[in-house]
C-alpha cells in the first residue's frame, strides 16, 4: 500500500501545484465556473495511475518474444532505504497520521449530528425556493432548521442533507433568504458534500504532502466561489449588491468542515464579492475534456515506474494484466550486483500462476528467490486453455540503461 501510495504521489502533486500555480490567470480568463469543473482532473488522474500501476499491460501492448525480458532496477529499494526496520517506521507513522485524520473525521461527523438533532424546524414562507432533489420519498422539500451555536448558513450531512441556519436568519429580507438558500441548494444538486468527502480522504491519503492539503483548501474555496457564479448569474445590479451584504454578514465562519459547507468565510470574502462583478460563459465539455486529458496522462506518468521496461519482438507471448515488483536483495544492491533470472511457469485458465521453477540465473542463487516470489503473484489474460511452460526473464539492474545505447541481442542456432 504504501509503494502504491509513493507511486501515486508524483501525478497528483505535479496535477494540484500546476492548478495552484495557474489558478489566478485561469480564473481571470475562464470564470470559477469553469475552474472548479477543472478539478475534476484529480480523481481522473488518480484513477489512470493506478490503472498504469495495476494493469500496465492494457495500457501498453507491444508484441513480445516468446522469453520476455522485464527490468527489475534497485532505485526504488536505494531510494526506500536498506533498513527494513526504517521501512517499518515510515509506514507506521504514515499509517497512524491517516487513521488520526479519520478519526477527526468521524468526530466531526458526531458532532454535526447531534448539532443537527438539536436543532429546530423553521418555515420560511417568503423564500420560494424550489429544491432540485428531496430527502426522502416521504418529504417533499428540504429541511431547514437553525441552531443557536451556528454562525454562518451551511449544507449538512451526506445521507440526509439538512440546511441549517443561524437564529439571526430570519431577519433578512426574503430576497437574501432565498439568495442563501439557493446557494446551498446548489451545493446540494452538485453533490458537493460527498466531493469534500473524497477530498479530505485523499488529503488524508497524502497528509505528508502539503501541496495536496494547499489543493484541498484551493478546491473548497473555488466550490465557493462556482456557487456564488451561479446563483448570481441572473441578478441584476442591485440584487448582487444584496448578495454581497449577505457574505459580509455571514464572513464570520471560516471552519472548513468535512461533512458540511461553509457559506461564511472571511479568509476569500473579497475574492468572493469581485468575483460577483464579473460574468464567464460556462464551456462545461471544454473543461471536461481538459480534464480526462489530464486524468489519462496519469497512466502515462508512472508506466516508466512499474517493473519492466518490455523488449519488443515479433513473437506474441501471453501478456500479464498484473505484475509485481520483484524486491531487489539488499546485499546486491550494496554490493552493486546485478543480474538475471530465467523462469519457466504454467498460466491456468483464470489467469493465475503456478508451477514456478528457475531455468538459469547469473550470478547463481542471488535473485531467484525474489524473482519465483514475485512471478507467482503476477495475473495474466485469461484464456480457454491455459498456457503451459511460459517463459519469461527478469534482469536485475542497478539503474536503466541509457537511451541512446543500441541493444542488440544474438542467439545461437
Amino acid at each position: 500500500m504504501i509503494s502504491l501510495v509513493i507511486n501515486v504521489m508524483l501525478p497528483l502533486t505535479l496535477l494540484c501545484a500546476a492548478i495552484l500555480l495557474l489558478h489566478r490567470p485561469l480564473q481571470a480568463r475562464l470564470g470559477a465556473h469553469n475552474i472548479y469543473t477543472l478539478w475534476v482532473s484529480v480523481p481522473l488522474v488518480l484513477a489512470g495511475t493506478v490503472l498504469g500501476q495495476l494493469a500496465p499491460a492494457r495500457l501498453d501492448s507491444p508484441s513480445l518474444e516468446q522469453l520476455q525480458h522485464y527490468r527489475v532496477l534497485a532505485g526504488e529499494l536505494l531510494f526506500q532505504g536498506d533498513n527494513p526496520t526504517l521501512k517499518m517506521i515510515l509506514a507506521g507513522i504514515w499509517m497512524l497520521g491517516s487513521l488520526t485524520l479519520l478519526a477527526a473525521l468521524l468526530y466531526q461527523a458526531i458532532l454535526l449530528k447531534r448539532l443537527s438533532n438539536r436543532a429546530e424546524d423553521i418555515e420560511l414562507p417568503h423564500a420560494s425556493i424550489q429544491c432540485p432533489l428531496s430527502l426522502t420519498r416521504r418529504e417533499p422539500s428540504m429541511v431547514i432548521k437553525r441552531h443557536p451555536d451556528i454562525d454562518s448558513p451551511m449544507l449538512a450531512g451526506l445521507l440526509r442533507p439538512v440546511i441549517l441556519v443561524p437564529m439571526t436568519f430570519e431577519q433578512l429580507s426574503p430576497s437574501q433568504q432565498t439568495a442563501v438558500l439557493s446557494h446551498e441548494l446548489k451545493h446540494l444538486s452538485r453533490h458537493d458534500i460527498a466531493a469534500n468527502l473524497f477530498g479530505y480522504l485523499l488529503a488524508s491519503l497524502f497528509w505528508f504532502n502539503p501541496v495536496c492539503w494547499l489543493a484541498y483548501r484551493r478546491f473548497r474555496d473555488d466550490q465557493e466561489i462556482a456557487c456564488d457564479a451561479e446563483v448570481t448569474q441572473k441578478m441584476d445590479k442591485q440584487q448582487r449588491i444584496a448578495y454581497s451584504q449577505t457574505l459580509l454578514a455571514y464572513s464570520q465562519q471560516a471552519q472548513l468542515g468535512m461533512l458540511h459547507t461553509h457559506y461564511g468565510n472571511k479568509t476569500i470574502l473579497k475574492e468572493r464579492i469581485m468575483q460577483l462583478k464579473k460574468s464567464h460563459t460556462k464551456r462545461p465539455l471544454a473543461m471536461l475534456g481538459l480534464a480526462l486529458t489530464m486524468g489519462l496522462s496519469g497512466a502515462l506518468i508512472n508506466q516508466s515506474a512499474v517493473a519492466g521496461g518490455k523488449h519488443h519482438d515479433e513473437v506474441k507471448a501471453p501478456s500479464p494484466v498484473m505484475r509485481i515488483e520483484p524486491g531487489y536483495p539488499t546485499e546486491a544492491a550494496k554490493q552493486s550486483i546485478e543480474g538475471y533470472v530465467q523462469l519457466q511457469f504454467d498460466i491456468d485458465k483464470q489467469g493465475k500462476v503456478s508451477n514456478v521453477s528457475v531455468i538459469e540465473s547469473s550470478p547463481a542463487d542471488v535473485f531467484d528467490a525474489e524473482a519465483v516470489k514475485a512471478l507467482s503473484q503476477w495475473r495474466y489474460e485469461a484464456s480457454d486453455k491455459g498456457v503451459s511452460q511460459a517463459k519469461v526473464q527478469l534482469d536485475f539492474m542497478m539503474s536503466a540503461p541509457k537511451a541512446e545505447l543500441e541493444r542488440i541481442r544474438i542467439t545461437a542456432g
